[in-house]
């Protein structure tokens, strides 16, 4: 029940203040072009798989 009221209280004030729904939508954003594919084709997945295979060679 408290998760309920809290949820609605945290929609309550998302919804009616403008300054929390910009910073909201701006969150959301950012995380839609970090997870988004770049325009050369490599997706996220791949970003994450290149960053951890160099990391694994150069720790050899």
């Amino acid at each position: 029940m408290l998760k309920i009221l809290v949820g609605v209280g945290l929609g309550f004030l998302l919804f009616t203040n403008p300054e929390a729904r910009q910073i909201t939508a701006d969150l959301l954003r950012a995380t839609a072009n970090a997870i988004a594919p770049e325009q050369d084709g490599k997706t996220f997945q791949d970003r994450v798989k290149d960053a951890v295979v160099e990391k694994v060679l150069d720790d050899k």
